[in-house]
């Protein structure tokens, strides 16, 4: 493949890019060319060493999400941006994919926990008045009878501790979210860097 075809092909790929970011790395590869060229290599075997442009579109591409990623937190964003990542092969489809569907797994357990959590605090806090509208609904019975003063305080002060330690839960976990946002862009950075290796010298 000579600079022409391999151009091309890259600028096809790179089509839904921004403009002015597909003309940047468009420049950044002519000018690999032109350092080759002036190295006495020919077209052809630079193109070889810069990779097939299907796969350095598919880096290219997975870089540019990463960024968007970054620059603008979303969950949308992180979605695509793995997604992208995963494109590159086998290696990122296990060592990215897995992990973060550990984790993702695992905090929407505990936001679901927490917000069970509140629920379950805000019936037992109402419970009493609910049982006194409507006295089929049973009282839980925790301390003696279960309509005893102290049961229905003990009632009352363990739905104010749910509903409290729900909110709570889902507090620390919107922090931990945003913490595991950051750490999984730094992980598809160093992923993607790994992949790139070194730049070669033309």
């Amino acid at each position: 493949m000579n600079k022409q075809e391999y151009i091309e092909e890259l600028s096809r790929l790179l089509r839904k890019l921004p403009k002015e970011d597909r003309e940047d790395i468009i420049s950044d590869y002519e000018e690999h060319f032109a350092i080759g060229l002036g190295k006495g290599r020919s077209e052809e075997e630079i193109s070889r060493a810069l990779g097939n442009p299907k796969n350095v579109a598919k880096q290219i591409k997975a870089d540019h999400m990463v960024k968007i990623a970054e620059n603008k937190p979303s969950v949308g964003g992180i979605i695509e941006a793995i997604l992208a990542a995963m494109g590159l092969g086998l290696f990122n489809l296990i060592f990215v994919t897995v992990p973060v569907l550990i984790v993702a797994a695992i905090i929407l357990t505990l936001f679901v926990a927490g917000f069970a959590m509140i629920l379950a605090g805000i019936y037992w806090v109402l419970s009493p008045l609910l049982h006194l509208i409507l006295p089929q609904i049973a009282l839980p019975q925790l301390v003696g009878s279960n309509e005893s003063f102290w049961n229905i305080l003990v009632i009352l002060g363990g739905g104010i501790g749910l509903t409290a330690g729900g909110i709570i839960l889902i507090v620390a976990m919107a922090y931990i979210t945003k913490w595991f946002y950051e750490l999984m862009i730094k992980y598809l950075k160093l992923n993607l860097r790994i992949i790139k290796g070194r730049k070669r010298d033309f």
